[in-house]
């Protein structure tokens, strides 16, 4: 049940992170005319900052997915594991990439370290 209980309030602290978060203090900052250029130009770091926020988020759910697996006391619990954290780096590199148009190389890490994570799932 503690699991539960955990796993309920990543996902609250999640959502209040993104929507919160992202309203008070990502929004004010990404609005400044004073931000330094990242990656050639002030939009490629407005999109930085908001992808790596709500990112940040996606990670918690998946968390949460795994709590959820460790309370229900899943018998393929190392596989699903697996499988949830490397669908997420997936779905975060294909978010990198497409986001920043190739420009923040942070795809080039979270692909492998999905793809060995799937494969690893496949193989439990």
């Amino acid at each position: 049940m503690l699991s539960l209980i955990a796993a309920v309030l990543l996902v609250l602290v999640g959502l209040f992170h993104s929507v919160l978060g992202g309203q008070r203090l990502i929004a004010p900052i990404v609005a400044r005319e004073d931000l330094p250029a990242i990656l050639g130009s002030r939009t490629m770091s407005r999109v930085t900052l908001k992808a790596g926020w709500h990112l940040l988020t996606v990670m918690w759910f998946a968390l949460a997915a795994i709590l959820v697996l460790d309370q229900l006391a899943v018998a393929e619990f190392r596989q699903l594991t697996l499988g949830v954290l490397g669908g997420t780096f997936v779905f975060c590199g294909v978010m990198a990439l497409i986001l920043s148009r190739g420009k923040h190389l942070s795809w080039a890490f979270f692909f492998p370290i999905g793809g060995i994570l799937l494969w690893q799932a496949a193989l439990a």
